[in-house]
């Protein structure tokens, strides 16, 4: 019998979560929580960590009880300073989760419209604070097809009437106020693409960089581990878990062929590893997986002071 090593210790105990959301919370007070900017994101990080902690236990993402999800990625954002404050990165990730909770509940279901409904509602809310973000809705179509096996006429016109719903309203405002080129706007963002040049990765705090590498090196050992033991997992779980293993290829590939977005793909990044993350340090038990926990704890801690000692030098 393999021995109960501290990363799983840690997967399984009941204080996980509150230590991740202490943790969190006294880099969010470090930086300055007392102004309402810093408090309103600390509030919808709280949000997004709850949907998270939701949605892996209504869909049993990890199949031991575990609340390692919600406490990846509370941890993850207390450390990125860059996504303390009260911005459109925290909104879309919040917007993008719901709809993810919203689509696992159409899974094989013949009266999907609703769930689909919701989810493509959630989506258009997103979209408005990030018009890119309608790029995801094919991929979302053919999951409903491929994986969810619940797109049919009728949810496909619940689909897009939920999608679109958001802009009647964003519509019928701009006409109210006279300013109808705001709407026009919005959709033309969508064909304007940065030119893929060496410079243009050339701005970015290195910090910044590190941080979210460190998070796709972990997400990708996880995906790696989650394929090769996917013949454990029920055929539900293992649709869900597909779907986010491509949900994060299409981010990263999104992140490096537009790096001019990464402020606002940065938070849907994070949102979308801590269920990879979480699965493979709950799941495994060797020495490896051991020793790689506690280097990420090291490194997190590393990065988040090495943030917080950047923010203290420029005030």
């Amino acid at each position: 019998m393999k021995r109960n090593r501290f990363q799983n210790k840690v997967a399984t105990s009941g204080y996980t979560l509150p230590v991740a959301a202490i943790f969190a919370t006294l880099l969010w007070c470090a930086e300055g929580i007392y102004t309402l900017d810093m408090l309103w994101g600390w509030l919808l990080c709280g949000l997004t960590t709850y949907l998270w902690l939701e949605t892996n236990n209504a869909n049993a993402l990890i199949r031991i009880r575990s609340l390692l999800t919600p406490a990846v990625y509370v941890a993850i954002m207390g450390a990125a300073f860059s996504l303390h404050s009260l911005q459109s990165a925290g909104i879309i990730a919040c917007t993008m989760l719901a709809s993810y909770n919203l689509l696992f509940r159409s899974y094989q279901r013949t009266d999907a419209v609703s769930p689909l409904f919701n989810s493509f509602l959630c989506i258009g809310i997103g979209s408005l604070f990030f018009p890119q973000l309608l790029y995801f809705v094919p991929f979302y179509l053919w999951y409903s097809v491929i994986f969810f096996r619940s797109l049919h006429w009728r949810t496909f016109c619940g689909a897009i009437l939920g999608l679109i719903l958001p802009y009647w309203f964003m519509a019928g405002y701009d006409i109210y106020t006279g300013n109808f080129s705001h709407f026009t706007a919005h959709f033309a963002a969508l064909v304007q693409f940065q030119p893929l040049r060496p410079d243009n990765y050339q701005h970015f705090d290195y910090l910044q960089v590190s941080f979210i590498a460190w998070v796709v090196i972990l997400s990708l050992i996880a995906s790696a581990h989650c394929i090769r033991t996917s013949f454990n997992e029920k055929i539900r779980t293992r649709m869900l878990l597909y779907f986010i293993m491509i949900q994060e290829l299409l981010i990263v590939v999104f992140m490096v062929l537009q790096p001019i977005h990464f402020p606002m793909l940065s938070g849907l990044l994070f949102m979308n590893s801590a269920p990879l993350i979480a699965h493979y340090f709950a799941l495994t038990k060797g020495r490896f997986s051991n020793s790689l926990f506690i280097l990420s704890i090291f490194i997190l801690s590393v990065l988040a002071l090495s943030n917080l000692w950047t923010r203290l030098l420029i005030f």
